[in-house]
């Protein structure tokens, strides 16, 4: 049996502090549990493969950042998805069913998933995780004004979604 690595022991700690974190990131990222633990995971994945580059720095916003582009990137392919969806009539035979009402995190992870992937981070770093914009600019690496200007539009657009939801 081999001895494991320095590498590989240093990155098992980082591991099973932040795995936990990072998957909650990116489940309130993409608002589906099943995905958000997939973007968590290739994240980890790809931070291993460059753990020796980044060993000097915190892994932690690194990690983070690539969680934040991998949800970019997914958002993108759907939007590209639904676009091309859109340009194919549906299916008469396919009958949409009605919701009922649903809990409080359903809810917002609705009302979050209206925003663009960089104002639902920002939003979700910010009141979920309790970052400090300084932080979050650093993760997302933006400039702070930036930050404080995506949190400030993505409430402004979350309100009346959240208002809308109380009122029903």
């Amino acid at each position: 049996m081999t001895k494991p690595s320095d590498r590989d022991e240093s990155f098992s700690t980082f591991f099973s502090a932040h795995a936990e974190d990072m998957r909650r990131l990116a489940v309130f990222l993409t608002g589906d549990p099943e995905q958000g633990r997939d973007a968590a995971q290739e994240a980890l994945v790809r931070t291993y493969r460059h753990w020796s580059r980044i060993k000097g720095e915190d892994p932690v916003p690194y990690t983070k950042r690539i969680v934040v582009n991998l949800v970019r990137s997914a958002h993108r392919r759907k939007i590209v998805a639904i676009r091309h969806a859109k340009s194919t009539p549906p299916d008469p035979g396919i009958q949409q069913s009605s919701a009922g009402k649903v809990d409080d995190w359903l809810v917002v992870s609705d009302a979050l998933l209206t925003l663009p992937p960089v104002r639902r981070a920002a939003i979700v770093m910010r009141y979920y995780e309790d970052m400090s914009e300084a932080d979050i600019a650093r993760v997302l690496d933006r400039p702070l004004n930036t930050i404080k200007s995506d949190i400030h539009r993505g409430l402004k657009r979350l309100r009346p979604l959240l208002e809308e939801a109380v009122r029903t």
